[in-house]
């Protein structure tokens, strides 16, 4: 009759995996290196050697000019008073945490007033979201496939489509 095998290595493997996978983490947060780069010499330090510009890894970073506030609040508003999907859109998404619900009213009266439009595949993609949301997996799933196939070429159609797992079928002909 054979002895029962220690289960020593077994236990050292189980305890030491974990632990090594710390260590190395550790090592590799702590051993980065935090030097900062050198500084370029100016090209007046030494007036006797031509200035040769210096190869840098990185472009240098320049902050955007800031918009003045009076000028950038009155076009941001004047597109949004333009286009009442635009104004829909905002309010579905706000809505869509705190009260799926009224994604799906908002919608629902969006699609009455709008029909097909342009950005008729972007309120879908909320629409399946807040279906989700709501518990209601099969209702949003055969949205979102319905959404794929009218607008199979639209990025938000592709987004609910990918965010329900739907693999588009490829056009063409079968083989």
């Amino acid at each position: 009759m054979d002895a029962p095998r220690s289960s020593g290595p077994r236990r050292a493997l189980i305890i030491g995996l974990p632990l090594a996978a710390i260590a190395a983490a550790a090592f590799l947060v702590l051993g980065r290196d935090e030097r900062p780069a050198p500084r370029a010499r100016p090209a007046s330090a030494e007036p006797g050697e031509e200035a040769v510009p210096q190869e840098r890894d990185e472009p240098p970073v320049v902050p955007p000019a800031p918009a003045p506030a009076s000028a950038a609040a009155p076009e941001s508003e004047a597109a949004a008073d333009n286009d009442p999907e635009a104004r829909v859109l905002d309010r579905m998404r706000a809505a869509l945490t705190s009260d799926p619900a009224e994604v799906l009213r908002l919608d629902d009266a969006a699609s009455r007033e709008l029909g097909d439009s342009p950005r008729a595949a972007e309120r879908g993609q909320l629409r399946v979201r807040a279906l989700v949301r709501m518990d209601r997996i099969g209702e949003a799933r055969s949205f979102a496939e319905d959404l794929i196939e009218r607008y199979p070429d639209d990025p938000a159609a592709k987004g609910a489509a990918a965010y329900m797992g739907i693999h588009p079928r490829p056009r063409g002909p079968s083989r």
